[in-house]
């Protein structure tokens, strides 16, 4: 009960991103994913601000890191990232 509090919100406001901070877009305690650019992270992911969010995010369930899966461009230069918590 506990987590579906705390990503009601993150779900309500995930279509309201703009060109700020990376903002979690879904998340079933395995799988995180984030909205931002729609540019692909590739090798060095784990410098950038999504990856730590993913990471924020995978922490909640006690995984301390997340493999990057890919994005999906979803159009106006965002795009969500999709990270598997491990």
């Amino acid at each position: 009960m506990k987590k579906l509090l705390a990503i009601a919100p993150v779900a309500a406001l995930a279509g309201c991103m703009g060109s700020g901070e990376p903002m979690v877009s879904d998340y079933n305690g395995r799988i995180v994913k984030v909205q931002f650019h729609d540019v692909a992270l590739g090798a060095n992911y784990k410098q950038s601000p999504i990856y730590a969010k993913a990471v924020e995010t995978c922490k909640l369930d006690g995984r301390s890191n997340a493999n990057y899966q890919g994005v999906k461009a979803l159009g106006n230069y965002q795009g969500e990232h999709v990270f598997l918590c491990v």
